[in-house]
């Protein structure tokens, strides 16, 4: 390789390096607080009284529920609507789904409406916390399993000369810490997550429900 490739290759290095330094820079600044759009959601959606208002349009349907359900069940677009909306919310901001029905629906109907997605909102709280504390059983049994068979490889080994024990005993080491990474696992790395979308199924199980016009704030 002569000199002007190494010149040329030494170039090329510089000007990757100084791309990188210029596109973590940008990056920096994306997650500054002037710039963060989970900040300026918030803002935008967060009124004077503390609450987010979350605005669903159903003017523009014949019905908010779905065709197959006899008028018992939401349409899940709605539902995907509100959880998009949502997601970048803190679960202590109290949140208002407001439906704009244009003034067409029955005091009768909306009642329904809300029931609905009442209901809905708390079945997906009521399963959450159900799963979470079966997760939580499983790791409590997994952590047990694993300590007792943890404490029969130790005493099998310092007990008994027994023949081949050195590949049983590898076997029943490598079950026990199977078990317990297994409940490690379930509380403290699952388990973050499951708390945390417990509080955002609780978040929208607390929600209120109202009719009326929208209400926007402008994002700045």
């Amino acid at each position: 390789m002569n000199s002007n490739e190494i010149n040329r290759s030494k170039e090329r290095r510089l000007e990757r390096k100084a791309q990188r330094k210029i596109l973590k820079r940008r990056m920096d600044e994306l997650f500054s607080n002037e710039n963060r759009y989970s900040l300026k959601f918030e803002e935008a959606h967060v009124l004077s009284d503390g609450k987010a208002y979350i605005n669903v349009d159903l003017t523009k349907v014949d019905s908010p529920f779905s065709i197959y359900s006899y008028d018992n069940r939401i349409n899940p677009e709605i539902y995907d609507y509100i959880n998009q909306e949502t997601e970048f919310l803190r679960a202590d901001i109290p949140v208002v789904v407001n439906f704009d029905d244009g003034g067409k629906y029955t005091d009768e109907l909306k009642a329904k409406i809300s029931k609905a997605v009442t209901r809905h909102y708390s079945l997906i709280y009521e399963k959450t916390r159900i799963d979470m504390k079966k997760s939580k059983l499983f790791g409590f049994f997994s952590f047990l399993i694993g300590a007792l068979v943890l404490a029969l490889y130790i005493f099998l080994g310092a007990a008994f000369d027994i023949e081949n024990y050195e590949f049983f005993g590898e076997i029943l080491s490598i079950i026990s810490w199977v078990f317990i990474w297994e409940a490690v696992d379930r509380f403290f790395l699952s388990g973050n997550e499951e708390r945390i979308d417990l509080f955002k199924a609780g978040h929208l199980a607390l929600m209120e429900i109202s009719f009326g016009k929208p209400v926007f704030k402008d994002i700045k």
